[in-house]
């Protein structure tokens, strides 16, 4: 995609219709590309789940499209849909980028209004293959670690924080490996998130687990470090080549998952989830430094407060780092975030701007080339909320609530995660 045409989807923009010209658009020859390159890597049979948000309907053919062509153009032109946040000078810096260019938006839309004629099949591209297994967005994984039994997710539950734990035997990893790609992968719909950690043995022991299913706590107990995660919406944990994180035999994998969903009657269900983790033997050239967030907890946002501002949190660089990606975290009331860093020089950057934050497509922003800020470097991350009526009718929550920190998707948070690696590792060892 020419990133020179991308549009201003993020602000919400409308793009009128092109002229007809004296040949219309058709399906297979101008639409099921732009379908390809843009939406049907969630929108087909299995698709991609990111992070509990799996497309309602498939967009592989023209019988699938063809009764979804005016919702189609009203998401396209709303700039709703493909979903992405970031504001429009960060287009073409990331790697997951999902927005579609101003001629891309003018050809629906000119298909649409036209009748969305179908064209001739042998005009069209071939099939998509996509990389995936059994919902596997990684390849198969090398190893598969479930949780131990089905927990039951029962009608009265809305949110609801939960730990589980796997001690791996010798027979699911024999010898010390690396993680060079891991993916959470929900087995139910009603995942907000779910996050791995990892903890590793001492002397070969490792502590007590904890004793129940429910998580009163931040990070569990006894977990370790946490490797990152999904949230809805979000991509599986993706590293560059030649990065990794070693995992030991005998090592915990902790699933950190917070289930949210609307309790009634029939509302409930079994979930039993899984973490896939692609493995090398051979250490990589560059060992991730990990996700510690930047966060606050005096959130107190007054009832109908539209434009409410938390931060900075920051933190300074004590080497030279490479950033891999961002991630804003926030509830239901988080309506923008900005990750700025402050250099040794006394010169300024913005790193990523979400002026439209999605509580729904809460994504992980991973960068096209690394971003390297030297040692010194004061990284701060800033979030914004809007506790107005006008949001709650869009987002479902009660704007006269007084809201502070808490777990639950209805009380707040901030969380600003950068993961990066040490730039000079062999010199930092």
């Amino acid at each position: 995609m020419n990133n020179s045409l991308k549009s201003l989807l993020c602000c919400g923009l409308v793009v009128a219709a092109i002229p007809a010209s004296s040949e219309r658009p058709t399906f297979y020859k101008d639409i099921l590309p732009v379908l390809q390159e843009n939406c049907q890597e969630c929108h087909r049979p299995a698709g991609a789940n990111f992070g509990g948000m799996v497309a309602p309907m498939a967009l592989m053919t023209y019988d699938e499209v063809r009764p979804w062509v005016k919702s189609i153009l009203k998401q396209v032109t709303a700039g709703e849909m493909p979903p992405w946040d970031a504001a429009p000078e960060h287009n073409g810096e990331f790697s997951n980028e999902r927005i579609l260019a101003e001629d891309e938006i003018a050809l629906i839309t000119e298909w649409v209004n036209s009748g969305a004629p179908r064209g001739n099949p042998k005009e069209g591209p071939d099939p998509l293959q996509f990389n995936d297994s059994d919902g596997w967005t990684i390849g198969e994984p090398d190893l598969v670690v479930t949780m131990p039994e089905p927990f039951h997710v029962t009608d009265d539950m809305y949110d609801v924080y939960t730990q589980f734990y796997v001690d791996l035997a010798k027979e699911q990893l024999p010898e010390d490996m690396w993680i060079t790609a891991f993916q959470c992968k929900p087995d139910s719909k009603v995942i907000h998130h779910f996050n791995c950690h990892l903890l590793s043995p001492v002397d070969g022991e490792l502590p007590p687990p904890p004793g129940t299913a429910i998580s009163n706590t931040l990070a569990p107990q006894n977990a370790g470090n946490y490797l990152g995660g999904i949230s809805s919406g979000t991509d599986p944990v993706q590293w560059p080549e030649g990065f990794g994180i070693p995992i030991q035999a005998g090592s915990r994998v902790t699933f950190d998952i917070h289930y949210h969903k609307e309790p009634g009657p029939g509302t409930a269900v079994m979930d039993q989830s899984s973490i896939g983790f692609k493995l090398s033997s051979e250490k990589p050239t560059r060992e991730v430094g990990g996700a510690s967030p930047m966060m606050r907890f005096d959130i107190s946002i007054p009832p109908g407060e539209k434009r409410w501002k938390l931060g900075p949190a920051f933190q300074t660089l004590q080497h030279d780092v490479e950033v891999i990606s961002y991630m804003p975290h926030m509830h239901m009331r988080g309506s923008e975030a900005k990750f700025e860093a402050f250099y040794p020089d006394g010169s300024h950057e913005v790193l990523l701007h979400v002026p439209q934050y999605d509580f729904a497509w809460q994504t992980v922003y991973y960068l096209n080339e690394l971003k390297t800020l030297p040692k010194g470097t004061k990284v701060q991350f800033t979030a914004w909320y809007d506790n107005s009526p006008e949001y709650a009718e869009q987002r479902g929550f009660d704007a006269t609530q007084h809201v502070r920190y808490g777990q639950k998707s209805s009380d707040e948070m901030m969380m600003g995660f950068m993961m990066t690696a040490i730039k000079d590792q062999a010199e930092s060892d």
